[in-house]
């Protein structure tokens, strides 16, 4: 799930004096599938650590399935990515997924300069300030909001599975979302998925971010095949 959540939006960056999140900030996320909890998803800015001389966020991203789940399809995944505190893109990213009997790690050693993408033995082309899946959300907090046109499509590239893809995100409208923290004012934007993964139409989802200075995730909405998936959040802590 927090493969599908994550997003990004290229072009409107404030300076980074001005970055909409710190070292300790933390949120956690119920996942619910229908009206069943399924499961549970966080999101913490661990620290600002070195890679290859350049000072990183270094940050973590997990989910994992309700006990109820764990008995006929277990799901821990962990996600970390290392962002350029300055430029912000990533430097390397760390994937570890362990969902029902299928297992799959990746670690990603990315080089800007040269547009090229390390795993492993291999090397991939990239665009221009690729991202990955994580540091695509933390990139697209970083967003000026008097610059997003409501109704028209923006685009980011992101490096995942080995290829790269065009992302493309419209903002919808602004609207008040009930949530654990209160009510509060976020903005609307409906990325356009991937189909041919977990998604039968590139359409349906939704995602709430606070129009506030955090630009924190509230809510991803999303349908499936099989349903209806909805991740709202249930606490933060530390936000700048």
């Amino acid at each position: 799930f927090l493969v599908i959540i994550l997003f990004g939006i290229s072009n409107l960056v404030f300076p980074q004096t001005d970055l909409p999140y710190k070292v300790g900030e933390y949120a956690a996320y119920k996942v619910s599938f229908g009206p069943i909890n399924a499961g549970f998803a966080t999101l913490k800015v661990q620290e600002i650590i070195e890679k290859d001389t350049i000072p990183c966020y270094h940050i973590i991203g997990k989910g994992r399935t309700a006990s109820v789940f764990d008995w006929f399809f277990k799901v821990r995944d962990v996600y970390e990515t290392f962002i350029d505190t300055s430029k912000l893109v990533p430097i390397n990213f760390i994937r570890a997924i362990h969902e029902g009997g299928y297992s799959k790690t990746q670690h990603y050693i990315f080089n800007h300069k040269d547009s090229i993408v390390y795993d492993q033995d291999t090397s991939y082309s990239i665009p221009s300030n690729a991202q990955d899946m994580l540091s695509a959300l933390f990139y697209a907090r970083t967003f000026n909001k008097n610059d997003l046109n409501q109704s028209q499509s923006f685009f980011v590239p992101i490096f995942m599975d080995e290829e790269n893809y065009n992302l493309e995100i419209l903002y919808l409208e602004n609207e008040l979302l009930e949530t654990k923290l209160g009510t509060i004012d976020c903005m609307v934007f409906k990325p356009k998925m991937q189909e041919g993964r977990v998604f039968e139409d590139g359409e349906e989802m939704k995602i709430w971010i606070s129009d506030d200075k955090n630009h924190l995730l509230m809510r991803v909405e999303t349908k499936i095949w099989a349903g209806t998936i909805k991740a709202e959040i249930i606490s933060a802590d530390r936000l700048k």
